[in-house]
Order: C-alpha cells, then structure tokens, then sequence
C-alpha cells in the first residue's frame, strides 16, 4: 500500500519550476541554432542591400515557427530527461522510493507540461506557421524592392543584381512609373545584352520572385559572343525578366512548401494533384500537422522512466540520451514515410506509426518504474553492443 502514496504537492510545483526553466532554455538555444542556418543571407541583405534592422528583425521572427515544428517536442524531451536524471543523480528519486512514493505520480506535472507542449504544437503547425509563412514572403517581397531600389533611384548605376547593370533617368513615385530605363545584361557569359526603353515600369511576382520590368519603346542591343553575332531589335512593349530567389533566405525555394501550407491549402493543392506520389506527400503532411505535436505525449511516457534511470552517467548524458532518442525519432519517420510510398500503406497509419513505436518503448520500461536497478543504460547499451557483436561472428 505504501506504493499508493502520492508525491507531494511542494515537489510537484518544485518540479515544474525546474522543467519550465531548462525547457525555455534548450528551447530558445535550439531554436537559435537552427535559425542561424537562414541568418548568412539575412546579413548579407544588412550590409550590402542596406536594408533597415525592422525587416530584418521581422524576416526572423516569422521564420521561427517551422523550426518551432522540432524544437518544441525535442526541448521538451530534452528538459524531462536532464531533470529527472539530476533528480536520480542527486539521490531525490532514491528519497521517494524510501517514502513508499509511486514514482508513476511524476507523469501528472510531467503529463501537463507535454499537454501544454501539444496544444502549442498544434496551435504552431495549423496556424501559426502557415501565416507567418505568407508573412514571411511578403515582408521578403519588401526587403527585394528595398534592397534592389530599381525604382526609387534616379540618375544611379544599380548593380544589386548580379551581372545586372540598372540605370533609370527619372522615375514617378506616385504612379510608379520609369522614363530613360537602360539595362545592360551579362549574366550568360556567351551572350551580353544592352536594353534601352522610353518608359516602363517594375513588378515583382510574389511566388517566384521573379522580377519584371514592362519596357515601352525601345530597343535591344545583343552580341552572341560564340557565334560574333550582333542583332539590334526595336520594340514597343518588352519585358525583361531576373528571378531573385538566390538572393534572399529561402533556401533556393520559391513557392510555397507543402508543410508551409493550412490544411486548406494542402486540400486545395490535393484536389489539383494527379501524380500519386505527390498526392501521398500532400496527405502525409495533413496527417503529420497532427501526428508531429503528438510526439511530445508519446515522449511523456518514454521520458519518465529514462530519467529516472539515468543514475550517475555524467551531467551531460541526458544531452546525449535526448539527442539520440530524437534522431531516432525523425529517423523513424523518414523510414516509415519510405516504406508507406513503397507498400501504398494508409498515410495516417504512417504518420503515427513513429508515435506508436516511442509510446510502446516507453510502456515497457514504465513496467519497472519503481524498481531499483544497478544497471545503467550506457551499460545496457554496452552489454547489447557485445551481444550483437557476438552474434555477427
């Protein structure tokens, strides 16, 4: 009956201080890291394009939410393991045992931060991050004009696109509209081109990037350089067109991504897909903006009992333990995503099967959750090592 005995409450809310604080820590260090990834062109467009740190502070801020996809269950799992297991070092667990504690009790402050964890998860990949991402693509859209200033400039040679010379004689602001527009073009090293147009005026697709200038009478000048042929062509109306997708942070990617997407979008883009592959990636994506954030409540019941095992293998190995156990998550994921496409197998039963694994791993070490054991994981490991090892000769 002592088994039965509740954990008390003061150690409850001591314990949730000590989650919240490593888990807003490894949460804000994880999340840094991955946005430092984006953050090399993002300074390049401070130095060079002179655009304003108000952009800048806004193209990171909503590129936060797809990273917050792995780093709010990892930070979690993270927090859990290293806790618990100072708890365990530190003997507190070893305390409980011996005051007849059930050690199942450290699932309920456990169990409502995962739940806390779920809800944000979900909140982030059904709507934040979809809305950030259109965010995210509009202040770009500013930032390129910005960075570019093709049409706020007169009388100066704009060379922000590489091997792209602009020069506008006069331009109106109000009605956004360019008089004298010369462009020499030496981007094809085989062909250099020269444009020169009366008026015209400048748009800039939002999906593609693509920038277009709408020339009006005016003419082109054009060397083939393999062939010496020069052409010289008059015309009425033109248009000119650079894509800038390799001048911005979007990893060379232009449009929208499927895990970008709201799941109305991703219905949408579904309805127009004919080719099953695509199709079984868009409905992979739609389950997984649910089976993603669930990961932190399979996490729960794995968590528990690998913390308080974790003994006295070194500050650091509940790092490492975390590290490993989320690498074999996503990697899990990816297999299960392989193996779904190649036996056709229904994209929800995929989608969860990495959550099922984690979930019934956790299960069987929750079963001797209150027994002391003198083996520590690492020598778990160890000892399985040798015995494959074995097994192979």
């Amino acid at each position: 009956m002592k088994l039965l005995k509740k954990i008390p409450l003061k150690f409850n809310i001591y314990l949730l201080k000590e989650l919240s604080s490593i888990l807003f820590l490894s949460l804000g260090i994880l999340t840094f890291i991955l946005v430092l990834s984006r953050l090399g062109k993002i300074a390049d467009l401070i130095i060079n394009k002179g655009v304003g740190f108000k952009d800048i502070f806004a193209l990171i801020a909503f590129s936060v939410p797809p990273y917050l996809t792995f780093t709010l269950p990892m930070a979690f799992l993270l927090s859990v393991i290293v806790v618990l297991g100072r708890l365990s070092t530190e003997n507190e667990i070893l305390v409980l045992k011996a005051s007849g504690v059930n050690l199942r009790w450290l699932f309920a402050p456990i169990a409502f931060v995962g739940l806390i964890i779920t809800i944000g998860g979900l909140f982030n990949t059904n709507v934040l991050l979809p809305h950030c991402s259109g965010l995210f693509r509009e202040t770009l859209i500013n930032v390129i004009k910005k960075g570019i200033s093709v049409d706020d400039k007169e009388g100066v040679f704009n060379d922000s696109v590489p091997g792209v010379v602009i020069y506008i004689n006069k331009v109106d602001t109000a009605k956004r509209a360019l008089a004298g527009v010369v462009v020499s073009d030496d981007r094809d090293k085989t062909v250099k081109q020269t444009i020169s147009a009366s008026s015209g005026y400048v748009h800039i697709d939002p999906d593609t990037f693509d920038l277009y200038f709408m020339l009006h009478n005016g003419s082109l000048h054009r060397w083939e350089k393999a062939t010496d042929t020069y052409r010289n062509v008059s015309f009425q109306d033109y248009t000119f067109t650079m894509n800038l997708s390799q001048m911005v942070p979007t990893g060379g990617v232009s449009r929208k991504l499927a895990y970008e997407m709201d799941r109305n979008e991703l219905k949408k883009a579904l309805a127009k897909t004919t080719n099953e592959n695509d199709r079984y990636d868009l409905l992979l994506e739609i389950y997984k903006k649910i089976s993603l954030p669930l990961s932190s409540l399979a996490f729960i019941i794995l968590t528990v009992p690998l913390g308080v095992r974790r003994k006295v293998e070194g500050k650091f190995s509940g790092t490492l333990y975390s590290l490993l156990l989320f690498i074999f998550y996503y990697v899990l994921m990816a297999m299960t995503d392989s193996l779904g496409k190649n036996i056709h197998a229904p994209p929800y039963l995929i989608t969860f099967l990495p959550n099922a694994v984690i979930l019934a791993m956790g299960l069987y070490l929750v079963r001797s959750l209150n027994k002391e054991e003198h083996v520590t994981i690492s020598q778990r490991l160890k000892y399985l090592w040798v015995y494959c090892l074995e097994k192979v000769k």
